[in-house]
């Protein structure tokens, strides 16, 4: 490592201390997550009954409130019910496999399993109809209904709902919080998916708040809903998503019981498929490629970057400033990652300061503004943001990100959706993304979006 490196990285420390003292502009969270909210949870059954989630069977629902088909839509066979059958998934071949691997005993059983797969509170604080079979029912997101359900019965309404202990998920940064907890993962005990479960077979976690919000959305948005919540913009959801994703991992990083695995850093922080590939692809065609957001050769283990680079790019257009502090620190972070434990931790500290208070910053923009929103979307296809896509879960989340963004602008007509599926059919996979061609689709959809008829939206 050359001397400016490290004199870049001992700046950085010194800086910590500073840094500090903006924690405070991170919120604080209103109540606590369901998994650990000590209400008693009453189950599925409690909201599925007729008159309430469970009177219209198809269609969108046509309840006077709500639609009261959302327990069908739970159940769906669809993505859309992929909660429901959380449980199901440990009774299959893989997931035996999976827990004999770890030594854990039935999966259906192992609270290293259940307590993400299903809403496996503490056996006092289950009612009578409660079934840990539901998987991941109501009140695995929306909190024990032990107090709120009464109010919610006799429509009281929602914030008399909020203060008897209903989780805010309308709040894009409380359901960040949520969400993370199963999809990223959190502190609290058996809710961190780690290397040593992964090395047993447990699929790798790929996350995006707005499009996992919009395949999961049991409800309609209509016009009372939005009379009663406040509804934020996708683009937003989106963005603070990137910057808690970001926030949670440097978070997990640092605290002694999830960064590390004995003598070695914990692995589920690195891109797994930096080292998870060939060295090259059976031609002259090498399968490692220098990324300029990161000052490293080849060979040396990369830390997931990808809600950095989003962020990066989102921040470029919402506070520029922020985006260059951001970019610093993030290769300060992969330099000190080659460097020290002591050293690589105060980075972490110092980039995970700096995203809580870009989390914040995008709770305060209105990216509603459909100029906004295309200036975010040109930086995540331009030039100089697609040459970071060297590694596959950048390009994922970056393909995530252009359907989304799209999706907010109302890009709907086939010129730029069949180049946004040549950028799908690019990065079909880890061992299937092809680079090149990825970056070319992203630039065929940077040039449409310059030619697209915005007067027509």
């Amino acid at each position: 490592m050359t001397s400016k490196l490290i004199n870049l990285i001992s700046v950085f420390a010194t800086s910590v201390v500073f840094l500090l003292s903006i924690t405070a502009i991170a919120k604080a969270q209103p109540h606590p997550v369901p998994f650990v909210d000590e209400l008693n949870h009453t189950g599925v059954a409690s909201c599925a009954t007729a008159g309430c989630h469970g009177d219209q069977v198809t269609g969108d629902g046509a309840g006077p409130v709500v639609g009261q088909n959302e327990y069908f839509q739970w159940r769906s066979n669809t993505e859309k019910g992929a909660h429901s059958r959380a449980y199901e998934v440990l009774l299959t071949p893989h997931a035996k496999r999976i827990a004999n691997n770890l030594g854990v005993g039935p999966a259906e059983q192992a609270a290293e399993c259940l307590d993400c797969h299903a809403d496996n509170v503490h056996a006092a604080k289950r009612s009578q109809r409660f079934q840990i079979s539901d998987g991941v029912g109501c009140e695995a997101c929306h909190g024990g209904a032990q107090n709120w359900l009464a109010f919610h019965r006799i429509g009281a309404g929602h914030e008399k709902n909020i203060e008897a202990g209903l989780y805010p998920t309308e709040d894009p940064v409380a359901r960040a919080r949520l969400c993370f907890g199963c999809h990223l993962g959190s502190s609290y005990e058996n809710q961190f998916v780690n290397h040593r479960i992964m090395g047993a077979g447990h699929p790798r976690l790929k996350f995006e708040l707005d499009l996992y919000t919009t395949i999961q959305k049991h409800h309609r948005v209509d016009a009372d809903y939005r009379d009663r919540k406040t509804v934020a913009p996708g683009t937003q959801v989106w963005a603070v998503g990137q910057a808690m994703a970001l926030e949670r991992t440097l978070e997990l990083l640092i605290d002694n019981n999830t960064g590390r695995a004995g003598a070695f850093p914990e692995l589920v922080f690195f891109d797994c498929h930096a080292c998870h590939q060939p060295i090259s692809n059976g031609t002259n065609d090498l399968d490692w490629r220098p990324n300029p957001g990161r000052s490293l050769g080849p060979g040396a283990p990369i830390l997931n970057d990808a809600n950095l680079i989003m962020l990066v790019a989102a921040m470029r257009v919402i506070d520029p400033a922020l985006a260059t502090q951001l970019e610093n620190e993030g290769r300060v972070l992969h330099a000190a990652s080659q460097h020290s434990g002591s050293q690589f931790r105060t980075a972490a500290e110092a980039l995970r300061i700096t995203a809580a208070a870009s989390a914040e910053r995008i709770m305060n923009t209105d990216l509603s503004n459909p100029a906004l929103v295309k200036s975010v979307l040109r930086e995540i296809v331009s030039a100089d943001t697609s040459r970071l896509y060297t590694n596959y879960a950048a390009a994922e989340q970056a393909l995530f990100a252009v359907q989304r963004l799209s999706a907010a602008l109302d890009m709907t007509d086939s010129a730029i959706t069949s180049r946004i599926e040549n950028a799908s059919n690019a990065a079909q996979g880890p061992y299937a993304f092809q680079y090149g061609a990825f970056r070319s689709a992203l630039f065929d959809i940077s040039a449409q979006i310059e030619q697209y008829n915005w007067n027509m939206r």
